[in-house]
């Protein structure tokens, strides 16, 4: 049988219709050579599940940053259309 725990360090970044953007947490990042902050894209698909990391470094960060600074106002007002 298959045992849950409970882990609050896994966050939910993003939903996104068939998409959830999770944190990895900081045990694998470090088991795995991963750094701290890296997220895990998990997605539906043809009855399977496609995953993507999504590693961390100072230039994604800025260009996220860049990012949501410009267009984060929009995105948030076009979302109730989807």
């Amino acid at each position: 049988m298959i045992k849950t725990e409970e882990r609050p360090d896994i966050r939910t970044v993003s939903v996104q219709k068939n998409t959830w953007v999770l944190e990895v947490p900081d045990e694998i990042c470090e088991r795995e050579g991963f750094a701290k902050g890296t997220l895990v894209s998990l997605t539906i698909k043809d009855g399977a599940i496609q995953s993507t990391f999504i590693r961390r470094s100072e230039e994604a960060r800025l260009a996220v940053k860049r990012f949501s600074e410009k267009y984060g106002d929009f995105m948030r007002e076009i979302a109730p259309i989807d």
